[in-house]
């Protein structure tokens, strides 16, 4: 498997520090790898538009904008 090395501003790291808890895992690999299969899925499935519809926990829609 091919060895890959980013550099993440802070934002970015503190974004997988906290998505590692949401996900139940412990490694930034573990989220970048599962991050890269979602949006995977919604690339397959966008609209048109570039657009993928998701519904938040309450219910509510929330588009999300693929491009730009």
């Amino acid at each position: 498997m091919p060895q890959t090395s980013f550099q993440l501003d802070a934002g970015t790291a503190q974004a997988i520090d906290e998505l590692k808890g949401t996900l139940g895992v412990t490694t930034s690999t573990a989220v970048i790898r599962k991050a890269v299969a979602l949006a995977r899925i919604a690339a397959r499935n966008a609209s048109t538009e570039d657009t993928v519809t998701l519904l938040d926990k309450d219910g509510e829609k929330l588009n999300v904008l693929l491009k730009g």
